[in-house]
């Protein structure tokens, strides 16, 4: 905790210091805001294994300056939490901006496009420059830590240290952009020990270049795009290509490619036409398989879709319809054990015929068609087979009225109704399997303004048919709040209770209750605390239970705030 504030204040001393701009014998005073809070979290259980873990804490704060013209918003976190991606939770960074200047100092995330940089943390600097035609970024840091193999914690995963680098440059006109991005990173061998061999770490390497632009052709249709080409190696140490020549355009990925090196590109386009009464767009996106960057945690890949999308507004908005189509396939380079097709289209309807009453309704429908490819002809080369056709129809259809009953200085009343239908057929040679889940919801909730007091009751059914199975959940729900003591501490508690019937038969009973405080300091101080409690009594064995026991579970909250 110590170290997490000593880097705080330092962070906040450099920047201050580096901020000697030409402004600052301006008398625009220094203004100063920001919080800091201290979360706590408590879980225990009985009747099944512990989801989360019995304590947990989460330290976070945020300081904004704007002193004499700049501004340096600066923001941090810390946490004993353990997360998937190789490192505790801590984040200490800030953003300092002038004019059409912004730096980006500690741990910061930026976006380049989806396809290059999109959204990675990194450990480091970068600069902005947003002019009003021409604008640049530049980013270097540390995309990874190291982590060093541990044969007792095989949670830990291992990690080399990973560096990267980037630029974006882009010039914007009468509503015409272009712009062109460059992302480099490198895994660093020496970084951390020596890895078994079964642990499957290669140290990687990748250079990526994107091009997107948007151009307007008249005052009715735009177009946009995206285009990428990423060199991405696998595994820095393996074999050199022999007598390996480059040609012009090989040389902008200025890495060293070996037998592992591979190149993949990636494109989107898409272009809308506004008619006087509607809008009509396609698009279109293919992306290679394979195709990485290291500049995103996690990236969909071997995929082609086209989409067409229409939308229309009459009777002065009140009345909007919207729909899309599209086409989407895999196994683009025939090299998949299975290969799939599939068919999305959508419609939706929304209505506020008046003040009071608010009507959406939609309708989704997914086909997919998948061939299974048998296993002992899969991998020979031209070979003719027939497959194992697979066949799924998903449906969806959903709707929901709202209604204000009374609106008045002193009380509001309104009535919600929702539902929906999801269905999935799967076909397979002569079998058909269907599976249909419906969802009804009605709630009434009341306020009053003079008070404080909300109360509210609710009524939920969910049932889920199989081919030889019938899942049904039904309950009621009641939540309310309340002011005390002058309206300084806000109240609120919600109880609900389903009834689990599986086939037929009642299997078991839900409880959940929800209890939450939130009392205020004074002007800038607040303390909160909740309490979640989740039980479930076992009447019979379930067959489509996800638990087939009783358990019960218990969450708790204690929170401090403090902003100024």
């Amino acid at each position: 905790m110590k170290n997490i504030l000593s880097i705080c204040f330092m962070l906040m001393a450099v920047v201050l210091h580096a901020q000697q701009l030409e402004s600052i014998g301006i008398k625009k005073g220094v203004k100063i805001n920001g919080g800091v809070s201290l979360a706590n979290n408590f879980y225990t259980a009985s009747g099944i294994s512990n989801r989360l873990n019995p304590y947990s804490y989460v330290l976070s704060g945020n300081l904004n300056i704007n002193a004499f013209g700049v501004s340096i918003p600066l923001s941090f976190a810390y946490s004993n939490q353990n997360f998937s991606y190789r490192q505790p939770f801590n984040i200490v960074g800030a953003s300092p901006s002038y004019k059409k200047f912004k730096a980006h100092i500690g741990y910061r995330n930026l976006t380049f496009s989806p396809y290059t940089l999109s959204g990675h943390n990194f450990l480091g600097g970068g600069l902005e420059y947003n002019g009003d035609k021409f604008s640049v970024v530049v980013m270097s840091g540390r995309l990874l830590k190291a982590v060093d193999y541990d044969s007792n914690n095989v949670n830990a995963l291992p990690a080399y240290k990973r560096m990267g680098a980037g630029i974006k440059l882009s010039y914007r006109n009468k509503g015409d952009q272009i712009s062109i991005s460059n992302f480099y990173a490198k895994d660093i061998i020496n970084s951390i020990d020596s890895v078994p061999a079964r642990v499957g770490l290669q140290a990687q390497e990748n250079v990526v270049w994107g091009v997107s632009f948007k151009k307007a052709l008249g005052k009715k249709f735009a177009l946009t795009g995206e285009l990428a080409r990423s060199a991405w190696t696998k595994d820095i140490t393996a074999q050199e290509v022999p007598n390996q020549s480059k040609g012009p355009l090989d040389a902008i990925f200025y890495i060293r490619g070996n037998q592992s090196t591979v190149t993949y590109n990636a494109m989107k386009f898409n272009g809308t036409y506004t008619f006087k009464l509607f809008s009509l767009g396609a698009g279109y996106e293919r992306i290679d398989p394979e195709y990485r960057t290291l500049g995103a945690y996690y990236f969909n890949n071997d995929l082609e879709n086209i989409t067409m999308n229409a939308a229309t507004a009459f009777m002065k908005n009140k009345i909007k319809v919207s729909g899309n189509v599209g086409l989407q396939r895999d196994d683009l380079n025939k090299q998949k054990s299975s290969s799939m097709k599939r068919t999305v289209g959508s419609v939706s309807l929304g209505m506020t015929p008046t003040a009071r009453l608010n009507i959406n309704l939609s309708y989704s429908n997914f086909y997919s068609y998948v061939n299974i490819k048998p296993i002992d002809l899969q991998y020979l080369p031209n070979a003719r087979y027939d497959t194992l056709n697979y066949t799924q129809i998903s449906q969806t259809i959903s709707g929901s009225v709202g209604y204000t009953l009374l609106q008045s200085d002193k009380v509001t009343k309104m009535i919600q109704l929702s539902g929906s239908q999801m269905g999935a057929t799967s076909k397979q040679a002569s079998t058909n399997r269907t599976n249909t889940m419906l969802n009804a919801t009605v709630a009434y909730n009341q306020a009053w303004k003079e008070s404080g007091i909300s109360l509210g009751v609710s009524a939920n059914g969910n049932q889920s048919r199989f081919e030889d199975n019938t899942n049904l959940y039904v309950g009621l729900g009641i939540m309310g709040g309340a002011p005390l003591f002058k309206k300084k501490l806000r109240t609120s508690l919600g109880l609900n209770m389903n009834q689990n019937y599986d086939n037929n038969t009642l299997v078991a009973y839900l409880f959940s209750v929800n209890n939450g405080y939130s009392y205020r300091l004074g002007k800038h101080q607040s303390l909160n605390a909740s309490l979640r409690y989740t039980g479930r009594t076992k009447i019979a064995n379930a067959v489509t239970g996800r638990y087939n026991t009783s358990f019960n579970e218990f969450m708790g909250s204690l929170s401090y705030s403090y902003s100024f």
